[in-house]
């Protein structure tokens, strides 16, 4: 159950009650903000190897490799320009025009890859000569001189990334082969290098065909470079081509890979030249991004970008990125980007470039929208998983607006800029108390849709006088279930096929719900089996499952149920010992102690009596474990519910599964519903205590499994219907 502050607890046992009901609207995704790009260059260049960098000063220098073997090199004072007038009308004029059409030819032996990074008054650029060797051209005065030398003997590279350690002397430059990747470390200072390579070749878990890019970033919390690539993988039953990430730590080794899309050989699907960016100084709405190209040789070829960002609070070892997905700038017209784009933040806005184009979005977040003041009616209804429930096929949140001003007519601009579809609802439930206005939160959501109604009423009583031209906007929103629900396998997904890298039941929920940008935890600490963190099933999502199948599915392999609570998720184990956290009870009278009961349906059925789980070993001997419940079989109550599963290898596993069903089942025994006064800090999975003396029940525990939350400002309703079971 949610804290509750002593005046928030009590106002709502209280016999009279004044709701406060708070929702906010963020343009996000998942805590992070939705980016809205716009260019601000559009030349003719050719398409190519390239980078951009920004020096302490907050200018901007680009390369890109052209014809005949030439590297070209630009700075651009930024920021680009101001507005020709204020307040800023749009789109916004540049008094004065960027000239990032304009560039100096700084090599002419570029034989294609190059890279570039730059901190403080330092500017390096790194590239591939036709000589076969890596070069460096360097600047420690913001570009206004230059000095050149090789930087390593390091042959046939096919992509190159830079980024600085950060804002010391160290720079470093990644070097991509087709089976081996390299990280060179140069100080500045004296110019002294050191080269660390992690070869995807022979006697190696992964084992590379070819490779197609990489990018880079520095994380200084760990200190580490993260790094994405791009690669075709040798495996078995067939080769494929991946987006995968690694890292580079502060003793200069490269982390564990592993793939975070994959498209398999034959489908015409490659993935090339990705990049990836975190902020120097990470805002809470901000994250770690990722951009790469996803090419198309089929009919109707394409090459376009996609984008994902890593889900917030999470690590970059966890690998649990968004699904990537096309680019905005794809919106506009802006399709073909054969080498990629690459990015960059300054203090004010995130940077994407490549040769012909430049954009930029503010980082600052936007002002939510407060849909407080206008808030008619709520409809929220949350639903474990694994109960079976229904909900509103509408979304598990409704939020109807009195719009009898015509203030929601323009969603998406202007003061509506943050209302668009999948856009964040915050939603809050309280109480007026002693202190004032006091809420917990109750959830995110995101709009789905939205629906607008009006009515003429007769005037003939004051309800209806108050109601006789009525105009409302109502928001439907989804959860982060919904999310799941609409969220879809774009290619076969496939867990434990081998020894490899290793994923128990938790760690592919918790790849699978950041799909979604949903960040499954354990904090604080929730009950959890020995099954969801022990078992490793061969577990694989087909093209087109929906992610709310393949979690269900996983569910069912477990007792651990799983809860969502904003922009995170957890799961827990419901023990039968577990303590009641809450009291609710009425008397004969109907007067109560705790909180009160305005109605109750008390009900008990029978349900399974007997499971079965059925595996093999190695050996492809039997398995058969049983759990029993010996109340209902001593009254010759012999229900048997049976599951066969090859991934049930040993006898341990095999119990656990049969015991996590009869659990499963169990929970069904007692199917009850409670109306109460709003309960703001009552959470799925609880396990109350109720007394109902109208009904013989005393002191008795139950399990919340749903909770269906009313609110109507006009008819004074402040309800929840309680969906519980046995504990």
């Amino acid at each position: 159950m949610k804290q509750l502050s002593a005046t928030l607890a009590a106002a709502q046992k209280a016999p009279h009650r004044l709701p406060y009901v708070q929702a906010k609207i963020y343009d996000y995704e998942a805590g992070i903000k939705r980016l809205s790009w716009t260019r601000v260059y559009e030349g003719t260049e050719p398409d190519s190897h390239h980078g951009i960098a920004f020096d302490g000063n907050g200018d901007m220098h680009r390369i890109r490799a052209g014809s005949a073997n030439a590297l070209y090199y630009q700075k651009q004072d930024c920021p680009l320009g101001v507005p020709s007038s204020f307040p800023a009308s749009f789109p916004i004029l540049l008094n004065e025009p960027p000239v990032l059409d304009q560039w100096t030819q700084i090599a002419a032996d570029c034989a294609g890859p190059c890279a570039i990074s730059a901190c403080g008054a330092k500017v390096y650029i790194f590239y591939r000569t036709t000589g076969n060797v890596l070069w460096k051209y360097y600047s420690h005065d913001y570009g206004q001189s230059w000095n050149n030398a090789q930087l390593v003997s390091y042959a046939d590279a096919l992509s190159l990334a830079a980024c600085w350690w950060g804002d010391g002397s160290i720079v470093v430059c990644f070097a991509l082969k087709s089976n081996e990747l390299n990280g060179i470390v140069l100080d500045s200072s004296d110019q002294s290098t050191s080269q660390h390579t992690e070869p995807f070749h022979g006697a190696v878990t992964h084992i590379f065909l070819d490779t197609y890019g990489i990018g880079a970033t520095y994380n200084p919390f760990w200190p580490q470079c993260e790094i994405v690539l791009a690669a075709k993988e040798s495996s078995t039953p067939y080769n494929h081509y991946d987006l995968w990430r690694t890292w580079f730590s502060d003793s200069y080794n490269f982390g564990a890979l592993e793939s975070f899309v994959m498209s398999p050989e034959g489908e015409d699907i490659t993935y090339e030249y990705p990049d990836c960016h975190l902020p120097s100084s990470v805002q809470p709405h901000e994250t770690n991004r990722i951009i790469a190209v996803e090419k198309f040789t089929g009919i109707t070829a394409y090459t376009h970008p996609l984008a994902c960002h890593m889900v917030k609070g999470t690590y970059w070892s966890d690998t649990a990125f968004t699904e990537p997905k096309p680019h905005p700038i794809i919106a506009s017209g802006e399709l073909q980007s054969q080498y990629g784009l690459r990015l960059q933040t300054t203090s004010d806005y995130w940077w994407l470039s490549r040769p012909d184009g430049v954009w930029r979005v503010p980082r600052p977040a936007d002002s939510p929208l407060d849909l407080t003041k206008d808030i008619v009616r709520v409809s929220l209804r949350a639903v474990s998983p694994a109960s079976g429930a229904a909900i509103s096929e509408r979304g598990n949140l409704v939020l109807e607006l009195d719009n009898s001003k015509g203030q929601y007519a323009n969603p998406g601009q202007e003061e509506l800029c943050s209302l668009r579809f999948g856009s964040e609802a915050v939603l809050k439930l309280g109480y007026k108390t002693t202190t004032g206005n006091e809420t917990v939160e109750a959830g995110t959501y995101w709009i789905d849709s939205w629906e607008y109604q009006s009515v003429s009423l007769p005037f003939s009583s004051s309800l209806r006088a108050e109601r006789s031209n009525l105009s409302t906007f109502t928001l439907y929103c989804i959860n982060g279930l919904g999310l799941m629900d609409r969220w879809a396998a774009r290619y076969q997904m496939r867990w434990n096929k081998d020894a490899v890298s290793p994923k128990s039941v938790w760690q592919i929920l918790y790849q699978l719900l950041a799909r979604s940008g949903i960040k499954l935890t354990n904090t604080p600490p929730k009950p959890q089996s020995s099954a969801i963190n022990n078992f490793y099933p061969d577990f694989t999502i087909n093209p087109g499952t929906r992610g709310g199948t393949a979690i269900r599915k996983l569910l069912s392999f477990v007792p651990d149920q799983l809860v969502f609570r904003g922009q995170e998720a957890f799961t827990k184990n419901p023990l039968i010992d577990e303590e009641s956290c809450y009291s609710y009870d009425v008397i004969a009278s109907g007067a109560w102690q705790h909180h009160p009961i305005l109605a109750g349906q008390y009900t008990e059925a029978v349900t399974v009596s007997r499971v079965r789980a059925i595996g093999r070993d190695s050996g492809d001997n039997l398995i058969l474990e049983e759990a029993l419940d010996w109340d209902l079989l001593k009254r010759a109550i012999d229900i048997l519910e049976q599951d066969y599963d090859p991934n049930l290898r040993t006898a341990t596993r095999a119990q656990e599964r049969a015991d996590a069903i009869l659990r499963r089942m169990s929970l069904q025994t007692k199917r009850s519903n409670l109306l109460v006064p709003a309960n703001v800090g009552q959470e799925l999975l609880d396990v109350v205590e109720v007394t109902d003396q109208r009904c013989g029940i005393s002191q008795e525990k139950y399990r919340v499994q749903a909770i269906h939350t009313d609110y109507d400002r006009h008819h004074g309703i402040y309800e929840q219907k309680l969906a519980v079971g046995a504990p």
